[in-house]
């Protein structure tokens, strides 16, 4: 999976480290300055062709150029620094990234956490207590039936209004 504003950075260190304008770039590669800009900043990703022109023109790998050999994990307190959002969700959803989910979700947008949960209940794994209480009322309905067995009592005893005490009812 490629992040496009890793490989934006790099883009800009090395035309930066060839003392070249974004202005020359684009001219060199026959785009607009404004594509160029777009690339550094991981807004869009340059075609095939101008990603091989840039490896020559810089004299790296095209491998060294997409990042493909960087494994820089992200800073739990701020998640998404640094990181394109829907490469870091995706890697979370797909289970290629590890991250403790109660500590983190705050950082979700509405969108990108029902699709974080959405993975949870494909991958059939279980909601523990700490993240349960963190979601919004609308997430818990959607993540009951992958509940594990303690959340699952609690929301049982929620709903009937029993309040029970260290196993004694109160």
């Amino acid at each position: 999976m490629l992040d496009c504003i890793a490989v934006g950075k790099k883009i800009h260190d090395c035309r930066v480290e060839h003392h070249y304008s974004q202005d020359r770039i684009a001219e060199l590669l026959y785009v607009s300055r404004q594509a160029v800009s777009r690339w550094e900043t991981g807004q869009a990703m340059p075609t095939i062709d101008n990603m091989i022109e840039l490896s020559r023109l810089f004299s790296v790998s095209f491998e060294e150029l997409l990042c493909l050999k960087e494994k820089k994990e992200p800073d739990p307190e701020n998640l998404f620094c640094g990181y394109d959002r829907e490469f870091i969700v995706r890697r979370i959803c797909t289970g290629e990234m590890e991250v403790d989910l109660p500590e983190v979700f705050w950082q979700f947008s509405p969108g990108e956490r029902m699709q974080v949960l959405n993975s949870l209940k494909r991958r059939k794994r279980k909601v523990d207590r700490e993240l349960y209480a963190r979601l919004s009322g609308q997430e818990q309905a959607f993540v009951r039936d992958i509940l594990e067995e303690d959340v699952m009592t609690l929301y049982r005893t929620a709903k009937t209004g029993i309040m029970y005490q260290k196993d004694r009812r109160v």
